[in-house]
């Protein structure tokens, strides 16, 4: 559904390959961006209500039917990230407007990687990367300024024969892979968001942030 640009060259190679008993297509999640650790996370003091907007691309146009399927998840996680009193889709008091964008870029030779990999039965393997550009834009009310953020991500692809890339963290489908990318991005750039002096409300440290820097502090006599 979400690597529109990469299943098609995946479907001829694949074919091939399941012919030459090869493996089929394998995919991994990159590990540099992570979670959020532990001690890097604050909360919001004063939460307010938001409206959020959220939309998926695919190499920068609309994708509405990945938009419909991540619409839920995406509210989820902003709302389980506890910056917010209330998540809603319709305009909410004070006016506070949350726009949410992943777009998803795709590899351009995609394709002839696929097809070169399933003429040879998968003997000359190929990777492909998918990745993923997250921005959101967040105003604290009507006519404000917006705070934005930014982060990226990768999905890699290997067909036929090959070593996993070294930074990859192997998942059974696209679908899981982007969902665990979706958080990623999300639980990133909503902490960086609260984190930002432009957001609304004062900001308290993480309790295991907290309890760090009371142990590093001197013993008072």
């Amino acid at each position: 559904m979400f690597m529109k640009r990469i299943s098609a060259c995946l479907a001829a190679a694949a074919a091939m390959l399941s012919l030459s008993g090869c493996l089929a297509p394998r995919m991994f999640v990159d590990k540099t961006l992570g979670d959020v650790p532990a001690a890097e996370r604050v909360t919001v003091a004063e939460k307010r209500p938001v409206q959020l907007l959220f939309q998926f691309q695919t190499d920068g146009k609309p994708n509405a039917r990945a938009t419909e399927y991540l619409t839920k998840k995406t509210t989820e996680l902003v709302t389980a990230s506890g910056h917010f009193s209330q998540v809603s889709t319709s305009p909410v008091q004070g006016g506070a407007l949350l726009s949410v964008t992943i777009n998803n870029i795709g590899q351009a030779d995609a394709a002839s990687k696929g097809f070169a990999t399933g003429l040879t039965l998968g003997l000359a393997g190929s990777s492909v990367v998918d990745s993923y550009v997250a921005k959101v834009s967040y105003s604290s009310s009507a006519g404000a300024a917006p705070v934005t953020k930014e982060r990226k991500h990768q999905i890699y692809t290997l067909i036929g024969a090959g070593d996993a890339p070294a930074s990859g963290i192997p998942v059974k489908n696209a679908d899981e892979g982007v969902t665990m990318v979706v958080r990623q991005m999300l639980d990133h750039l909503l902490n960086d968001l609260a984190k930002d002096p432009a957001f609304s409300g004062p900001k308290v440290a993480s309790v295991e942030r907290r309890q760090l820097a009371l142990a590093a502090a001197p013993a008072l006599n």
